[in-house]
């Protein structure tokens, strides 16, 4: 028992002092040493073999041995290291590398600074578990982690020693990248950069190009700089660049050159490059300009202009960029009368990231648009590995970021997508993401194997059977994005069954009696047969073609594994599908025609296995199926080109991008004209011919560049002699024959009668002067998918012109009424009704006219029209030069929809915007959520933020509240209107200046004048401008426009009238008497009327006792009432006597005795004078009639307008005032 106890007490004090023991033999720095040193053959770098210790002692120790943890930049570095040092001295070793995450989990950095690009993880690494921030290669199994790949560690292991290994050598070297269009830097004057006495001035650099001029640096406006010339170092003395000084020799382009300037002012000096003199600096050249020349620029702009600039021509010109790479850029002087040198500024560019770069003083330059690269031209850049088909999501990056990624792409991979797409996009102006993609290294702008503008941050793109390893990708934002996903996915073939499985095809031998026995319910593996191809060399093609038999058989024929029919994202059993309309690249084709005669056929063809597959969906019989092989030509080479013999066909002829095919034929003198025509096949072909050598793409005397295999080049008048033919395609053509002939004298003639074009077929050899028009014209029976017409070959410049019918698309207008959708009743219908409200819309086709023009250039001009209808398609060649030897084709393709009436569609209803004012309408009841006819500052802050107009701005009266006349005069203001209107009726930011005109608009605008460019189209960036120069006009409230507001306008709907003084409801500008109501003017009217009807009464009865005696008839019995309706009563005439005139010869003159002195007003015109004269209230006259109410009384309001009542019992009664 005592035993026991002691033997547990025992193990208790072990465990106690195993913190003590260890696990592992970790040193400290002060205590590693170096076990071991070797130097690798590939790139001449020692390496150090450390004792064990942690990650960071290693890191330590490494730079006390002039270091750093190695970085590892492929595999081949990978396997040495492993070799060298994981069972050195027969022990085995894990090995610290330089690669860590320490500082941001998942972004990696090698020890010396350089980017990560290459790695060699193990399965399921990194884990990044806990504080597994440090990477060591495995130098045993470590479960599923191999051997030489690589594992994430914590910072100090206690299971196991890790040993590190010191790459000696600088840390990692950048250099900045300019791409010769803009890109600089520029760094802020300070007093240490005015240099006098002497200047010496050194760079290395890196030019794509050594023509043209290229400024490495220069000071302020054209001071002291230097730069290349043409390849020449120069250095800028003064202003004029014709008198600079130049060295003697030049530096080469794509190669780094290390260039140095130095002198003494008004002394002299010389160039070096490489270290080697090139030339002097004579005295009058050694000039130190200040930089203060006062450009244009400079001047009008009043910038100080003294930065210094390196990568471009200083500040008083935006010019003469650098392209290329630059880097360790010195700037120095020396004291008078020493020869010491001091340094001003050096920049070395070690920062490797960001926009700022400061020289060895601190001083900071600021970097526009340059590239952080390595000196090989790498950029500079995190990568972020891609799993397979896994989303990454990008939170958000800069403009100009440069964002890396890669994914390690599988054996046998049969297809790989990418795809990239913004949900922050959505609602924001679209933004455009430069992608640049290679395979197996870093691309970059100037160096990738495939670049895309992603529009919209958008791009999806995918490749078949791409190359095993690693696929990069750069992504560079134009803009700020959010939210940008991207998900690369790759797809892995099955292994082809064994050999033993499969029928072997060999070159030219047929095997027959195949046979497929299928029904409807036959699984896939039974509906197809297998065969395989043993390529042994290099071949042109391999063609596999099946025929004889009964049913209909299908053909896929694959490199790597057997074709998949039952496989495809598309539709290989579509009527149609053919292997043309495969990729010509493809490793893979297939051919599924009626019928048992199909044949798949795949180029450029490599040693190694090709696959098979017979397969039907129905049943095939006794069919024969034989491999055939395409070996290369022997007619590659100029000198080994083939002979062709006038007049017989040679072929037949298969090509593939990077295929050059070589022939001559030799012309006897005499000869009227030359003809090579290839014919047949299909695909895509160019021929080139020269005279007496071999012609190539850039150099070549007639060329042919017609659409299709079936090139053709004829001329008049050869030069006798030999004659070099090249036929080359980018593409594939296939079964093509060529042919050279002697023909007769072609000459052109043309008298101006439409000739009609056929589908295919050439016109060739046309001319025509500048001006001239010649007339083609096609007849469609039905209508086609698309219809294309190029011109092509010859001299000169043309264009072309098409008019005709397109097919447009007329759905069932009813269709929103007849989707109906009703509650799910769980019939399986998802509540759709049956029969026709639950189908498909109906639809059909109309033509409507379309008018096309041609783009390209010179004689190669090519035309597009899609979905052409049936009838009649107008071209018109116009020779904008004199134009010869010009050929022209028509293709097109006939769809399934059958001809369609060519009568016009009824006229488009004309584009009408929405108005200012209706939005405004629609706006005021959107934010009006009270709905009580204003919006307040709570109801506007809801819908808009701070970002938008002030609320302030709007509520013109201060308020605190928005009517609805404020809401109008602020969308209606000149800027607003021409954004809304444009907004609604643009097409791609683009509008015709007609269309844009013929809008309603309440503002005053002159859209020729917008049009800049007088093209008759507003763009955006021309509205963008007459916004900022627009003058509203508009004023909601002025409804009648006459400038006069509606609350001081009497008459706010008439722009005629805006005052009524007298108040009788009629303006100022129409009233008779603008300060009298009209009332009182009627009324005295009538009163004057009523007068001049009583003188002619009285003149009259006058006449009437001319001829006997004039006795008054009339009889006194009349009742009142007529008399005073007429102003007759007695009291208001002068009174006669009714006795009997004596009958006189002469009719005496009323008239002689007026007296203008003694004449009394009359009591009518008295009492209108009254009205006119005194505001007390007259009584009407007894005469004036006025209404009767229900009681019989008859009342008046008098004056009329004044609100004063008058009333009487009957017309024999005075008036009285209520």
């Amino acid at each position: 028992m005592n035993m026991r106890v002691l033997l547990v007490l025992s193990i208790f004090l072990f465990s106690l002092m195993t913190p003590f023991l260890g696990s592992s033999s970790a040193q400290g720095p002060a205590e590693m040493e170096v076990l071991g040193t070797a130097v690798n053959p590939a790139n001449n770098h020692t390496y150090h073999l450390l004792s064990a210790s942690s990650w960071e002692d290693a890191a330590d120790a490494a730079r006390g041995l002039d270091g750093f943890l190695t970085t590892i930049d492929d595999a081949e570095e990978n396997q040495w290291l492993f070799d060298t040092f994981a069972s050195f001295d027969n022990q085995s070793r894990h090995l610290w590398t330089g690669l860590s995450d320490a500082n941001q989990d998942g972004s990696y950095r090698w020890h010396d600074g350089s980017p990560f690009y290459y790695n060699n993880w193990g399965d399921s690494q990194p884990s990044e578990g806990g504080d597994e921030d440090y990477v060591h290669i495995a130098s045993t199994n470590m479960g599923n982690i191999l051997p030489a790949t690589w594992n994430d560690l914590e910072n100090d292991p206690q299971y196991f020693p890790v040993y590190g290994v010191v790459e000696v050598g600088e840390g990692a070297d950048f250099s900045l990248r300019f791409d010769g269009e803009s890109d600089h830097v520029e760094v802020p004057h300070d007093d240490s950069l005015n240099i006098s006495n002497s200047l010496y001035l050194s760079a290395m650099v890196y030019p794509y190009s050594t023509d043209g001029i290229h400024f490495i640096a220069m000071k302020g406006d054209y001071g002291w700089g230097m730069y290349l010339n043409n390849g020449n170092l120069g250095y800028a003395s003064e202003y004029s660049l014709s008198k600079h000084p130049t060295s003697n020799s030049t530096v080469d382009d794509n190669t780094w050159s290390h260039v140095e300037i130095e002198f003494i002012e008004s002394v002299g000096g010389e160039f070096r490059i490489n270290g080697e003199p090139a030339g002097l600096i004579s005295a009058e050249e050694s000039l130190l300009p200040l930089g203060d020349f006062g450009s244009n620029d400079c001047f009008t702009s009043g910038d100080a202009c003294d930065e210094l600039y390196i990568g471009s021509m200083g500040a008083g010109c935006e010019c003469n960029y650098f392209e290329g790479m630059l880097d360790n850029i010195s700037i120095g002087s020396s004291l008078e009368n020493s020869s010491e040198r001091i340094w001003v500024s050096n920049w070395s560019f070690g920062e490797g990231e960001g926009s700022i770069t400061m020289d060895h003083e601190g001083r900071e330059g600021t970097v526009f648009g340059a590239d952080w690269v390595m000196p090989d031209g790498t950029i500079v850049a995190q990568a972020i590995e891609l799993d397979n088909d896994a989303d990454y999501y990008i939170e958000s990056a800069q403009a100009g970021d440069q964002l890396l990624f890669y994914g390690d792409v599988d054996d046998m991979t049969k297809e790989m997508y990418f795809n990239m797409f913004s949900w922050g996009d959505f609602g924001k102006d679209p933004i455009t993401i430069d992608v640049y993609i290679a395979h197996d290294r870093v691309p970059s702008s100037w160096d990738h194997d495939a670049y895309y503008e992603a529009e919209f941050s958008y791009m999806w793109e995918s490749w078949s059977w791409p190359e095993e390893g690693n696929w990069w990708f750069v992504l560079v934002p134009r803009e700020d994005v959010e939210d940008v996903t991207i998900t690369l996915t790759w797809v892995v073939a099955d292994p082809p069954p064994a050999l033993s499985e499969m029928t072997e095809l060999i070159n030219g031998i047929p095997v027959t009696g195949q046979s497929i026995d299928s029904n409807r319910q036959t699984p896939f593996e039974d509906r197809i047969l297998y065969y395989y191809v043993n390529v042994t060399e290099p071949l042109s093609s391999l063609s596999v073609e099946t025929y004889d038999g009964e049913g209909n058989i299908n053909l896929g024929l694959s490199w790597l594994t057997v074709p998949d029919p039952f496989d495809q994202w598309f539709d290989i059993f579509e009527p149609g599908f053919i292997e043309e309309d495969i990729s010509m690249d493809s490793k893979m084709s297939w051919s599924n025609g009626p019928g048992n005669e199909e044949m798949a056929t795949i180029y450029d063809i490599e040693p190694g296995l090709y696959y098979v597959s017979a397969y039907t969906y129905q049943r095939a019989s006794d069919f024969t199926i034989k491999a055939s092989f395409t070996y290369a030509p022997d007619n590659i080479e100029p000198e080994d080109a083939i002979e062709l013999t006038p007049g017989v066909a040679y072929g037949p002829l298969s090509g593939y991008d990077g295929l050059y095919q070589y022939f001559t034929i030799d012309v006897p003198a005499d000869t009227e004209r030359l003809e090579v025509d290839l014919s047949e096949g299909y695909g895509e072909a160019t021929l080139f011919m020269k005279y007496l050598e071999a012609p190539d793409a850039g150099n070549y005397d007639h060329l042919s560049g017609s659409p299709g295999a079936g090139d053709k080049i004829g001329f008049n008048d050869p030069t006798p002699g030999t004659w070099y033919i090249l036929v080359y395609t980018d593409e594939i053509f296939a079964n093509t024959m060529i042919t050279a002939s002697f023909e007769d004298r072609y000459v052109w003639s043309y008298d101006g009668t439409p000739i009609q074009l056929f589908n295919g077929e050439e016109i060739t050899g046309m001319d025509a002067p500048a001006g001239e028009e010649l007339y083609f014209f096609i007849e469609l029976e039905n209508p086609a998918e698309y219809l294309e017409i190029t011109t092509f070959g010859g001299e000169g410049s043309l264009y072309l012109e098409g008019e005709g019918n397109q097919l447009f698309m007329n759905w069932d207008d009813d269709w929103g009424e007849e989707w109906s959708v009703e509650e799910d009743k769980g019939d399986g219908n998802d509540g759709k009704t049956g029969g026709r409200q639950g189908g498909m819309p109906s639809m059909d086709f109309t033509s409507v006219p379309v008018f096309e023009t041609s783009y390209g250039e010179g004689t190669e001009q090519y035309m597009f029209v899609s979905m052409p209808a049936n009838g009649r398609f107008d071209i018109t060649l116009i020779a904008t030069e004199d134009v010869t030897d010009v050929g022209l084709v028509a293709n097109w393709f006939e769809s399934d929809i059958p001809p369609v009436d060519p009568n016009p569609v009824d006229p488009v209803d004309p584009i009408e915007a929405q108005s200012c004012e209706e939005i405004a309408s629609e706006e005021m009841k959107s934010i009006d959520a009270d709905k009580d006819g204003v919006i307040s500052l709570r109801e506007y802050q809801e819908v808009f933020d701070e970002d938008f107009t002030a609320f302030d701005e709007i509520d013109l009266n201060s308020d605190g509240e928005l009517e609805f006349r404020e809401v109008v005069q602020e969308i209606c203001s000149c800027d607003n209107e021409l954004m809304i209107v444009f907004s609604q009726i643009a097409t791609f930011d683009r509008i015709s200046v007609e269309v844009m005109t013929s809008q309603a608009y309440v503002n005053t605008y002159n859209f020729v004048e917008m049009d800049t460019n007088s093209d008759d189209v507003l763009t955006y960036e021309e509205l963008e401008v007459a916004v900022l120069l627009c003058m509203t006009t508009f004023d909601a409230f002025d409804g009648d426009g006459d400038g006069v507001p509606d609350k001081d306008d009497a008459f706010p709907d008439d722009p005629d009238e805006s005052v009524d003084t007298d108040g009788d409801g009629v303006g100022d500008n129409a009233d008779i008497a603008p300060s009298v109501a009209n009332d009182v003017i009627y009324s005295s009217g009538a009163v004057l009327f009523v007068m001049l009807v009583g003188v002619l009464v009285f003149f009259l009865r006058s006449n009437n006792g001319t001829q006997k005696s004039n006795e008054w008839n009339t009889s006194q019995e009349m009742p009142a009432f007529d008399e005073r309706m007429m102003g007759l009563e007695e009291k208001s005439l002068p009174s006669i006597d009714q006795t009997a005139y004596a009958p006189v010869s002469e009719q005496p003159n009323l008239f002689e005795s007026y007296s203008p002195a003694s004449t009394e007003p009359s009591i009518a015109f008295s009492e209108v004078s009254e009205l006119f004269s005194s505001n007390t209230q007259q009584a009407p006259p007894a005469e004036l009639m006025g209404m009767f109410d229900a009681n019989g009384n008859e009342f008046i309001e008098y004056p009329s307008g004044s609100g004063v009542n008058w009333t009487r019992g009957d017309a024999t009664q005075p008036w009285s005032q209520n």
